[in-house]
């Protein structure tokens, strides 16, 4: 395990990552920082606090709008698996 800075908004953060991780923790990072940065330009907001929170609120909203997607498109391939199991397995 090893320790990364990251800066965010100014504000510098230790992370510790498993070295295995350490790529895709970056990518993790490098995501929030847009969106962090979308919402102080959108937002007019100075408060870093109020930036995160309102990124986190947007975060969130994008990861349930694909969770529910996602879930709405396993439940179609489940109807079309069933309706061709009895063709394929006659």
């Amino acid at each position: 395990m090893e320790s990364i800075k990251v800066n965010i908004l100014g504000e510098e953060f230790p992370v510790r990552v498993n070295t295995d991780q350490k790529e895709y923790i970056e990518e993790v990072v490098e995501y929030v920082i847009k969106k962090m940065e979308e919402t102080r330009t959108t937002s007019n907001e100075n408060s870093t606090k109020r930036i995160a929170v309102l990124a986190a609120l947007n975060i969130t909203a994008e990861f349930l709008k694909n969770d529910k997607t996602y879930r709405e498109n396993m439940k179609s391939i489940d109807t079309i698996l069933d309706e061709l199991d009895p063709i394929l397995f006659k």
